[in-house]
């Protein structure tokens, strides 16, 4: 057998073909077996031509790899200008409902049509949620990171004003306590969209009849916040995962519609924490799941 180099553009050219990924590989698969068959008939090898044999395997080995990772390189970059796109032109016909809606529901027109206006601007400010979502996902995957604008900010009047509008929403007991300087240099609106993230998760996951308990602590070299909840244990082994985006949560058998999400709420806030050069961890034991976000003064 002579040893010769398969050719790097097959993957671009099959591509281009409209082949996909199954097809392709099995292109190789194939191409493989009739080398081999016809390499024998012609040849007869005996042990002294495995050198060749483990060096054609070793070329076709390299050119599938070479096609799959090019293929998935096509594939993420498709996924990515599909979120980029969805995230950007969806927000204006968002915009023109969640206006419309409020309204609406500032016409007085009667009970029916308030309430009808109500559920429009929850369902609105909820797409906007997830869409604000795919945007930042979209982003992290590009490798640009979370976008934040730092400034001078008190974390303790920023959050109590978060978790007072969580409890209406909510209609839930959630618990803030504050201790220390939560003074510093963040992004405060990005802070509270993580602690947002974090509440939501405890409400949806934890035990319906006890509070969420939010807190707040500061010392000279960095502020903490911890969110933590009764509930179902979370295994270890998912503790592992549970910050990587697109996983729902690990107790969604009891849930509703309502309650859907894309599974990005965590990552978004592991990715809101690094942006500040800090981190998120979390611990579940039978007496509470904690999770806890740790933010460095500097940077």
């Amino acid at each position: 057998m002579h040893r010769r180099r398969l050719p790097r553009l097959t993957p671009i050219l099959r591509a281009q073909s409209g082949f996909d990924i199954n097809q392709l590989a099995s292109e190789y698969r194939a191409l493989r077996a009739s080398v081999l068959w016809l390499w024998t008939d012609a040849y007869q090898p005996d042990v002294t031509h495995f050198e060749d044999l483990i060096r054609f395997n070793e070329a076709i080995d390299q050119a599938l790899a070479e096609s799959i990772k090019f293929f998935d390189s096509k594939v993420e970059e498709s996924r990515n200008l599909l979120l980029g796109m969805l995230g950007h032109d969806m927000r204006s016909p968002l915009q023109t409902i969640q206006v419309t809606a409020s309204y609406l529901a500032a016409l007085n027109a009667g009970k029916t049509i308030s309430e009808a206006a109500d559920r429009l601007i929850r369902s609105g400010a909820r797409m906007r949620t997830l869409l604000d979502d795919l945007v930042d996902f979209n982003r992290t995957r590009l490798g640009l990171g979370i976008a934040i604008n730092p400034s001078n900010v008190d974390l303790a009047s920023l959050f109590e004003g978060e978790v007072d509008r969580l409890r209406v929403a909510s209609g839930r007991k959630i618990n803030l306590a504050v201790v220390g300087d939560a003074r510093g240099v963040w992004d405060g609106a990005r802070l509270q969209q993580a602690l947002s993230n974090l509440v939501l998760n405890a409400l949806k996951y934890g035990t319906p009849d006890t509070p969420v308990r939010v807190t707040l602590s500061g010392d000279e070299a960095e502020v903490r916040f911890e969110v933590g909840n009764s509930g179902p244990v979370i295994e270890l082994s998912a503790l592992e995962w549970i910050f990587e985006p697109l996983k729902r949560g690990v107790h969604t058998e009891n849930r509703n519609e309502s309650d859907a999400s894309l599974g990005l709420g965590l990552y978004i806030v592991r990715e809101i924490a690094k942006a500040h050069g800090g981190d998120i961890s979390a611990r579940s034991d039978k007496t509470e799941t904690v999770f806890s976000v740790r933010l460095p003064r500097r940077h």
